[in-house]
């Protein structure tokens, strides 16, 4: 996989200022939906007993299963049409945060706390933006209760850089904003 984005933002910013890029994957939603699939064809021939099991069942369980997985691969569809697969989901630079869903670019200024999980699992970073931050800004974060105000990084998914390499950026990022 190829990188298109430049390493940094500026050609006068030195090489220590990373630009992380988070872009979506159509081979990914791919692969999930075709799992999904896969999943609600095999327990629907169990539902209506084409496939017979060890044990007889009555196939209610395995129908409401299949019912279940419809419902989420539909979802995830629905959620994916949303995504500009041709534009990065998340820009995370010198100069801030941007993403598809935030209308403009969130100032290290105006992030309030970083919260870096320690914890081996924990596949976020969060960001609190401040109260008095951008109202357009805010409006659009409060629709994610109950995770108002917060910005969400996922530290694993970002190629190129390791997860403590993605933690570090951030962290430092932040640090200098607060310095400054």
């Amino acid at each position: 996989m190829t990188n298109d984005h430049p390493t940094t933002i500026n050609s006068h910013q030195s090489a220590t200022q990373p630009v992380l890029v988070l872009q979506p994957s159509t081979r990914a939603l791919i692969g999930v939906v075709c799992v999904m699939a896969i999943f609600f064809v095999y327990l629907s021939l169990i539902a209506v007993g084409q496939i017979e099991m060890s044990r007889p069942t009555s196939g209610v369980g395995e129908g409401l299963f299949a019912i279940l997985f419809l419902v989420i691969i539909v979802f995830v569809v629905v959620k994916a049409r949303q995504v500009d697969f041709t534009k990065p989901i998340m820009v995370i630079g010198p100069d801030g945060i941007t993403a598809q869903k935030l209308p403009k670019l969130i100032p290290w200024s105006m992030i309030e706390r970083v919260d870096i999980p320690q914890t081996r699992w924990a596949e976020l970073i969060y960001l609190t933006v401040r109260k008095d931050a951008d109202p357009e800004i805010l409006r659009q974060l409060r629709k994610r209760q109950p995770l108002e105000r917060t910005v969400a990084i996922p530290h694993r998914w970002i190629p190129g850089f390791s997860s403590s390499e993605v933690k570090e950026t951030v962290k430092r990022y932040f640090e200098s904003s607060q310095r400054g």
